[in-house]
């Protein structure tokens, strides 16, 4: 049976490395038949937060009327939640920051994901660098009881298109193949 696969795509640079890590997953995530929607959170202009807990009075509902609103309904469909980022200052970039603060209401009422994963690239040759982001998503995945259906990194990328030829292209494309 198809599943509904929400990619979330974090960088604000269009056609950049991660852009085309996520392209690849959801090549094989389509080829696989299931449903796929992205959305570009990178462009997109959403609040923080502001911890008022309206969404506990108001069924999970969010009190702000930003562009977070048309993603609700995708989270709220979505069998499988895939962050496709780059990597900024050793942490996820402000853009997607704000987007999981704003599934918050999501503890009032649970989106119900069971499954996650995440593409990731940056700069620094260092592999190691990315441990503190790749160790937030773990336990983000822990807390919200959703199975990881794994992780595509890619180091040592940052001018737009360096990730051209790229094993990590193939990886993206095969974990979005093996999601049946």
């Amino acid at each position: 049976m198809a599943k509904n696969i929400l990619v979330v795509h974090a960088s604000p640079r269009k056609g950049g490395n991660s852009s085309m890590l996520a392209d690849e997953f959801i090549k094989g995530a389509e080829a696989a038949g299931n449903n796929v929607t992205r959305i570009d959170v990178g462009h997109a202009k959403i609040g923080g937060c502001m911890a008022c807990e309206y969404c506990f009075s108001h069924d999970g509902a969010c009190v702000q009327q930003d562009e977070m609103q048309q993603f609700y309904p995708l989270l709220r469909e979505a069998d499988v939640l895939v962050f496709a980022t780059p990597m900024y200052y050793y942490n996820f970039p402000s853009q997607l920051r704000a987007f999981q603060d704003r599934m918050f209401c999501g503890i009032a009422k649970p989106f119900g994901i069971p499954q996650i994963g995440l593409l990731l690239c940056f700069e620094d040759k260092d592999a190691s660098t990315c441990e503190p982001l790749v160790n937030s998503y773990k336990v983000c995945a822990d807390y919200c009881k959703q199975e990881s259906i794994g992780e595509v990194i890619v180091n040592g990328v940052y001018e737009k298109g360096a990730i051209a030829g790229n094993a990590g292209l193939q990886q993206a494309y095969n974990l979005g193949a093996s999601i049946s």
